[in-house]
């Protein structure tokens, strides 16, 4: 590879990815760091190039090689000098003592010196799950991979890892990217469900906890960045296919298909060479989940509602990744990446719920309540939910004859949720004045011992059927242009030019029907197979054909709601509920958000420091449209304006203590906008009594400034340590208020219940974490953080003002893994803690539902049978460990869900 260098100067010093040295010719990056810093510069100085090495900003090694010509000298060409230096590397590592002789590195111990290496490289602060430590795990899907890293918390969503918070902040306030393009969220909100995206199709996983001012400012958490493949990783032509299947307990099936293959290949050219990269993947996974719930409870029994839920859900995962990559002779660089990922969940619900019955006063004994009566809901919902994600990058990036770099780059990422096909039959009994005995010995599993009338299918008639089709899409489009170049022999200055639209579309539409004659239960049969589960007796169930049954029975034509959208007839066997425009009109909404940033940034180097440094600007302007309800009855078109600027200035500074310690210090500001649901336009408007329930699209983007300092520590290529503390002072969070009197949309209120911004909030923690690997194979791996944060809810407050834990904030979280890698086995047993968080603010702190504490253990084996063929085997969820959800405190039932252990086999043949 080669460039031209054109200036006046007859000595022109010129940054040069060390990546393009590297192919085929240098050993691998876990060892070069350390031979490179200390023998290539002297080797390119007896070679007539004077030379040092450096890092970047995203952690790469660049080389400043000063070359001596004018603007006639032809390009010079580095591909022959670079075999020379792999050359003389590969020899001076075959002489050095046995401990590095062997330098591919495989495994587990490959995944953990890699991130080793990038985590040491970069000058943010940051946790990386590199590829090859990608599948070292029983995970799932992504947020599992990233749950490995310190600081790092997952929701689960029926026994599989969802949304992603980082040091206390939930996915809300969490930046996510693809290959460093913003990426849009299928939900009606910020943050971006994880659970979808098979761990097949990345490369790596980056998580940044501070920020320079080249990385969007959008975040108070941490950055997530996901990237796929490259074929320039890869010598030549290279095959991967993986086949798996798993088994689970509950569900009793073996036939859960996860088939992934990867392919690559790099091109000459003329002038060149071109990478492609493409990566298909399908995953196929049946969940059965027992759960059980209440809907709230007084302050010394249950008040509401006791379900019992059967879930029985289908989820396929597939993706594609295609990239291409071209890189001239002449230094030029062109790209395109595609990423591609869908996501189906056929799910079935039976609920059976209590009703009116636990509404009344009990009799209490210990821990038993009776109720003087009941009735019960039957409840079947058959819906089929699909997710897409989407994101495109094509750009380039160039030497000019400055020996400056530019890039330019055209990027757009589009997200959907299309839960357009959900029907719910509901079917409710009659009042039975027997009595209701709730035991509550085991809060998690309360027994319930129900009338014998309950078991009749006969005793339930139909009371509704429900129609929901509910659509949501986000479109981020955008371009960016950043120049790179050297001010000094140790300056570099980088600047840039970002511009952002998006529009996010939330559409909801709802049909409720009542039947003209109600049949029973036992008139419409089809009743779902529910097994016997948790300790009280779950009663007749329709099944999802049984629900689906009735969409026959609708009339033929539509009718129209008030703002012109439509519910299909209701025909003869059904009415209309009446409920179809207060549910729907206000649901619809649109929020367009354009966002043009540019950031100055500078990285020095100043002896054994780096320092990067620089400012952010962010200028946003949103349009917030819905429609408003007014008296149930479509009241037209709204349109609100919301424009702000964000500064945000940032230091990172990274200090070498020595060849063995790294120190860090990260100061910077960011923020987080207001999320769409609470910001939305829509609203339901009381007239008479002047109320309105809605967003507010008057509010203010959370901000923060963010204090990082820490030590790391590395003793050789495998073993690590690290230590630090962080701080985040937040003003502006978002809480929901019921207030009176109060000024919203322009105009005044008696009372409306809507979001609000609040005075500062602040979190605190420390963060730790160590890791080896022996040469007997053994490989030891932990992680802590601890977070400490808190919240001032103003008096309106719907839960009245008070000082509560830091919303979806755990605590403590910690990781722990015990592995074997040699020879042909590799093994990992791995454990994930979390404590108890806020998961929900009730009307008092002991309305309050919380998240209990939650450790899963993970067990992976494989068996490299060859070169080629690698054995897999898994057991996930181990410990078999229930999720479970409190009011107030853990003897109070909010939710309690089994999802049993999954065991997996597969192979992996490579190419």
């Amino acid at each position: 590879h080669g460039f031209r260098v054109c200036a006046s100067d007859s000595a022109t010093e010129v940054l040069y990815p060390m990546r393009a040295l590297s192919e085929p010719f240098f050993i691998s990056y876990l060892y070069s760091l350390q031979l490179l810093s200390i023998n290539l510069p002297a080797l390119l100085a007896a070679l007539g190039r004077p030379a040092s090495v450096r890092h970047n900003n995203n952690g790469e090694s660049n080389m400043n090689i000063k070359i001596s010509h004018n603007c006639t000298t032809p390009a010079v060409n580095l591909k022959p000098l670079a075999l020379l230096i792999g050359i003389a590397i590969s020899v001076q590592v075959q002489a050095q003592d046995t401990k590095i002789e062997q330098v591919d590195v495989v495994g587990s111990r490959a995944g953990l010196q890699n991130a080793i290496q990038k985590q040491r490289n970069s000058d943010k602060i940051a946790g990386v799950v590199d590829s090859d430590a990608i599948g070292n795990f029983a995970d799932i899907n992504v947020s599992e991979s990233l749950r490995r890293i310190s600081g790092i918390m997952v929701e689960n969503d029926q026994g599989e890892g969802r949304y992603v918070s980082v040091r206390g902040m939930n996915t809300d306030l969490n930046a996510m990217t693809i290959n460093g393009v913003s990426t849009a969220a299928p939900e009606d909100r910020r943050g971006i469900m994880l659970d979808g995206v098979p761990t097949d199709m990345l490369d790596s996983m980056t998580v940044y906890k501070t920020l320079t001012p080249n990385l969007d400012a959008d975040t108070i958490g941490g950055a997530i960045d996901l990237e796929t493949i490259s074929a320039f990783k890869y010598d030549d032509s290279f095959i991967r296919v993986k086949a798996e299947t798993s088994y689970n307990e509950l569900t009793e099936d073996g036939s859960n298909p996860s088939l992934s293959a990867t392919f690559t290949r790099r091109f000459d050219m003329a002038d060149g060479e071109l990478g492609a990269a493409l990566i298909v993947s399908d995953q196929t996974r049946r969940i059965q989940t027992h759960n059980n719930e209440t809907g709230g409870w007084s302050a010394t029994a249950p008040n509401n509602d006791y379900e019992m839920r059967f879930y029985d859900l289908t989820r396929d995962r597939s993706g594609v990744v295609f990239n291409l990559d071209y890189l001239a002779s002449s230094g030029l660089t062109l790209y395109a990446h595609m990423f591609h990922n869908e996501y189906t969940d056929t799910e079935y619900r039976g609920k059976w719920e209590t009703r009116d019955g636990l509404g009344t006063v009990p009799v209490i004994n210990g821990s038993t309540y009776t109720y003087a009566s009941t009735k019960m809901d039957n409840e079947a919902r058959d819906r089929k939910e699909k997710r897409t994600i989407s994101s495109m990058q094509v750009g380039t990036e160039l030497i000019l004859q400055s020996g400056s770099t530019m890039k330019l780059e055209l990027f757009g990422s589009r997200a959907e949720q299309d839960d357009t096909d959900q029907v719910n039959a509901v079917y409710r009994s009659g009042t039975i004045k027997k009595p209701l005995v709730y035991d509550n010995s085991n809060p998690k599993k309360p027994v319930l011992s129900y009338a014998p009338e309950f078991y009749d299918a006969a005793n339930f008639k139909l009371k509704a059927f429900e129609v929901e089709k509910a659509l949501t899409t986000d479109r981020d489009v955008g371009a960016r242009f950043d120049m790179t170049m050297a001010l000094n022999a140790d300056t570099e200055m980088r600047y840039g030019l970002k511009y952002r639209q998006r529009e996010k579309r939330n559409d909801f539409n709802y049909c409720g029907y009542e039947p003209v004659s109600a049949p029973t239960l036992a008139d419409v049969g089809a009743l779902a197979d529910i097994p016997v589960y948790l300790d009280s007796l779950h009663g007749p169930e329709p099944s999802g054909a049984n629900a689906r049954s009735f969409l026959g029975k609708l009339g033929a034509g539509s009718v129209s709601l008030s703002d012109g959208t439509v519910c299909q007839s209701a025909g003869t066997y059904f009415g209309f509920s009446g409920d179809e425009d207060a549910e729907s009109v206000p649901a619809d909404w649109q929020t367009d958000e354009d966002v043009l940033s540019a950031y100055v940034m500078a990285t020095t180097n100043t002896g054994a420091a780096t320092w990067v440094y620089g400012l952010r600007y962010e200028d946003t302007r949103n349009t917030y449209r819905g429609k408003s309800l007014v008296n149930d009855v479509y009241a037209g078109a709204t349109s609100y304006d919301n424009d702000y600027g964000f500064a945000a200035p940032s230091l990172n500074v990274k200090f070498d203590v020595n060849d063995t310690q790294v120190a860090r210090l990260g100061i910077f500001r960011s923020l987080v906008r207001p999320g769409f649901n609470e910001s939305r336009a829509g609203a339901i408007i009381d007239v008479e009594d002047n109320q309105i329930e809605g967003g507010n699209p008057g509010l203010d983007p959370a901000s923060a400034w963010n204090f990082d300092l820490s030590y790391e520590f590395y003793l050789g290529n495998d073993t690590f340590f690290s230590a630090g503390v962080f701080y985040k002072s937040i003003k502006d969070s978002v809480v929901e208020v019921d207030a009176a009197n109060i000024t919203l949309r322009g105009a005044s209120w008696s009372r409306a219940r809507t979001f609000i911004n609040t005075d500062s909030s602040s979190i605190a923690g420390i963060e730790t974490s160590f890791q080896t690997a022996m040469e007997n194979g053994l490989i030891f791996v932990v992680n802590y953080t601890h977070t400490d944060g808190d919240t001032d809810l103003p008096a309106n407050s719907i839960s009245g003002q008070r000082t509560i834990p830091y919303f979806k904030q755990a605590k403590d979280t910690a990781n722990t893994a015990l592995g074997y890698n040699k020879d042909a086995w590799d093994i990992r047993l791995a454990a994930n803690y979390r404590s108890d968080y806020l998961d929900a603010l009730g009307a008092d702190a002991l309305s309050d539902r919380y998240t209990s504490a939650y450790m899963q253990v993970d067990l992976t084996v494989k068996y490299q049978i060859n070169e080629q063929l690698l054995l897999t085997a898994s057991a996930l969820n181990l410990n078999d460990r229930p999720e479970y959800y409190y009011f107030g405190n853990e003897s109070r039932l909010s939710q309690y869900d089994e999802y049993g252990t999954t065991y997996g086999l597969g192979l992996r043949y490579q190419f």
